[in-house]
């Protein structure tokens, strides 16, 4: 008597897997239509709204840590650029936040001026 031929149990198995990826494959750009392109947007925006702060603080402590060495005036230096350093990144978040909905190098407000131009 001969035994009847039984499926391959790994062949089965690789079968399952294939058909298990290509679901969460389609799962997955499902995914990334609902998102578009306004998520990828937001969190470009706010990677660099937070770059903006740590390079303005860390350039105030570069510079406050240079004049101190520079002048001997240790630690005013470094708390004075410190702080000028945190002044300078909130107004730069500020000009980002006020600009969202403008286009880059808008102003707004008709004609595009100059601050040398006279009204």
């Amino acid at each position: 008597m001969t035994e009847p031929e039984r499926p391959d149990p790994l062949a089965a198995l690789g079968e399952r897997i294939e058909k298990a990826r290509r679901a969460q494959a389609g799962k997955q750009r499902s995914r990334e239509a609902e998102a578009g392109p306004s998520s990828k947007a937001g969190m470009g925006l706010g990677f660099r709204i937070g770059l903006e702060l740590v390079v303005a603080v860390a350039v105030g402590v570069g510079l406050g840590w240079a004049f101190d060495r520079w002048l001997g005036t240790r630690p005013w230096g470094l708390l004075v650029f410190v702080f000028l350093g945190i002044g300078a990144g909130m107004s730069n978040v500020y000009r980002v936040v006020k600009g969202l909905g403008m286009g880059v190098g808008y102003k707004g407000g008709g004609e595009a001026k100059n601050d040398w131009d006279e009204d």
